[in-house]
């Protein structure tokens, strides 16, 4: 299966490859963006944003091995570092670390970002790093202050998670019954495992995503098989990634190998799942992993590398759809 890999980070650009068979092969690359450090890609066009103290989104049209600039918005917020939207293509959410807020913007026909729908501005102390649309609800995290709020699609918020103080909430997924949520923890190193139990959400689990406790290592991206069998986690610092597995409603980390880099920021699967992605930040490269499917693992004989600038995100887009 082939499939086109963008990868964004802390550089001037945004670059493009092609994936087959674990083989990857350098395609383009888009001069010209700043600190494109978070990509999201919604049929034709991908959105990106600008990392920065006076952050901006912007909006590209995917053609063939080309990113056509359609439009950019300044966001009047600091260090936007994640971007999501809809399946209809109709709305965009973006997260803002440094002013603690969340921004939903309605998208145009023509992959166009339009006005401003509704901004809100959390607590002191909030640093929003994560706001996505998540089967029929929208998901926020706020690092700052430990909490997770979920909206429904009108942005009304119809539950709130306190998650415990200190610990950083970073990234969720959430299975397919969106039942129950697997919490990334930045500060403790931790997964934390919520069961929807009426209408809360109840701690069921915390388990450590790294193995050293004398390392200083922030956990970062967590990502989900499609089975929900299997969690992948980066640990910057320790500079791992971590595999769990799910039995029996609870987690058990089967595996830790090294991410052969330095500060593994994010990390995915192909959509075959044969294979695992990881960008390493600091060193500078994406490293490609050979996966089981069967068990989950993820081989440590059979790696690739390329080289590119501080990568901090890579997305995919199934070849010529």
């Amino acid at each position: 299966m082939k499939e086109i890999i963008y990868i964004g980070g802390y550089s001037n650009y945004i670059s493009i490859y092609m994936i087959e068979n674990g083989k990857i092969n350098y395609i383009n690359k888009i001069i010209g963006v700043k600190n494109p450090s978070y990509l999201n890609i919604n049929k034709d066009f991908l959105y990106s944003v600008e990392e920065s103290e006076d952050g901006k989104i912007a909006s590209y049209q995917i053609l063939g091995n080309e990113l056509k600039f359609v439009n950019e918005l300044k966001l009047h917020a600091s260090l936007p570092c994640y971007i999501s939207t809809d399946k209809k293509r109709k709305n965009l959410l973006v997260a803002n670390y440094g002013s603690g807020s969340m921004i939903l913007y309605g998208l145009k026909e023509n992959g166009a970002i339009d006005t401003e729908k509704k901004r809100i501005v959390y607590d002191k102390g909030s640093h929003i790093h994560f706001a996505d649309f998540i089967k029929n609800h929208i998901y926020v995290i706020d690092l700052g202050n430990d909490y997770i709020y979920i909206y429904n699609l009108k942005l009304e918020c119809v539950n709130q998670i306190k998650v415990e103080k200190g610990t950083g909430p970073r990234h969720l997924v959430v299975d397919n019954d969106e039942n129950i949520l697997y919490v990334v923890t930045e500060y403790s190193n931790q997964i934390f495992m919520y069961k929807k139990e009426g209408k809360e959400f109840v701690l069921k689990q915390e388990i450590s995503t790294k193995q050293e406790k004398s390392i200083e290592s922030y956990a970062s991206a967590i990502k989900m098989s499609k089975d929900n069998k299997y969690i992948y986690v980066t640990n910057r610092g320790e500079n791992t990634i971590s595999v769990f597995e799910k039995k029996n409603d609870k987690l058990k980390q089967i595996q830790s190998i090294s991410s052969y880099g330095d500060f593994p920021r994010d990390i995915i699967l192909t959509e075959d799942e044969n294979h695992i992605l990881v960008a390493n930040q600091k060193s500078n490269s994406v490293v490609i992993f050979y996966r089981n499917r069967q068990d989950g693992t993820i081989s440590e004989n059979q790696v690739s590398e390329i080289k590119i600038e501080k990568p901090s995100c890579i997305i995919r887009r199934r070849y010529g759809i």
